[in-house]
């Protein structure tokens, strides 16, 4: 069986969960880490990220948002495979220039959103496919994130659930923006809007709620739990969602398997962000 190489760059709370779905996957190997603390999750430390990119086939880019697009380009440009946390870069543009070198480099760019892969999204997306939008509500809280590129980047997971659920919106409206709290509202055909709610601070717990109004019915996610016009939705146990991330990468790589988030989709939701940013 082939088996990929991998080095993780950043080993903090995504680093490590990124290196337990590589040893749960059987087509890959971790060889070490850059930056964080790799040795709490029992992998060899690198002193440089030129001397990880000697020993690998992949790299897995779990550093702070900022540093992502730099790391991305520089794996790309020594022929290396990348996974990616999310957001793959500050813009729409400098994402499709990555995407552009992988391509060029024929090489594999895998960005994460395992937001998508969740029962309820999965569901959400399969239920919505062909209703018709009256409009909705999202609200979310949580820590804050330190070291992120903006606002709007910062809940990026949440702009790819409106797009996943009920398409790219027309416009956008915002009506706050600020370091912890981003307010705004989507607008899209018929004059049906969507109004999303985004708080981050020191020690908000985190919580989801999300609410869809279709001529055919009223969805509401509470965090894990969904309800079809207030009756509980019956969803499939979740299974590991970074494992299902890594292997689908693995797979894209070995395989030539389609990622299930496209450089279409990355590049929606970036350009969400961009619209957001530019209208604040």
């Amino acid at each position: 069986m082939m088996s990929v190489r991998w080095g993780v760059v950043g080993v903090g709370r995504a680093g490590s969960a990124r290196v337990q779905a590589l040893r749960a996957d059987p087509r890959s190997t971790v060889v070490g880490g850059w930056r964080g603390n790799p040795e709490s999750v029992g992998i060899d430390s690198f002193q440089s990220f030129d001397e990880l990119l000697q020993r690998v086939d992949a790299v897995a880019i779990c550093s702070p948002d900022p540093y992502h697009a730099t790391q991305v380009h520089a794996a790309l440009s020594a022929y290396r495979h990348v996974v990616c946390e999310f957001p793959l870069a500050a813009s729409a543009g400098e994402a499709s220039s990555l995407f552009a070198l992988a391509v060029a480099r024929d090489r594999v760019l895998h960005v994460e959103h395992i937001e998508l892969l969740t029962p309820a999204a999965v569901w959400i997306r399969d239920f919505t496919a062909g209703k018709t939008l009256s409009g909705g509500t999202i609200r979310f809280s949580g820590g804050a994130r330190s070291r992120v590129t903006s606002p709007a980047h910062a809940n990026i997971a949440r702009f790819h659930r409106v797009i996943d659920s009920i398409g790219v919106p027309d416009d956008v409206i915002v009506q706050r923006c600020t370091p912890n709290h981003l307010g705004v509202r989507f607008q899209f055909a018929d004059d049906v809007s969507v109004g999303m709610d985004c708080r981050m601070e020191e020690g908000l717990q985190r919580h989801l709620e999300m609410v869809l109004e279709f001529e055919e019915g009223i969805i509401r996610q509470e965090d894990r739990e969904v309800f079809l016009d207030g009756s509980r939705v019956e969803l499939p146990a979740s299974a590991g969602l970074f494992s299902q991330d890594q292997q689908s990468a693995t797979a894209a790589i070995l395989d030539g398997v389609e990622p299930y988030v496209s450089m279409e989709q990355v590049l929606e939701g970036l350009s969400l962000a961009d619209l957001v940013m530019g209208a604040a």
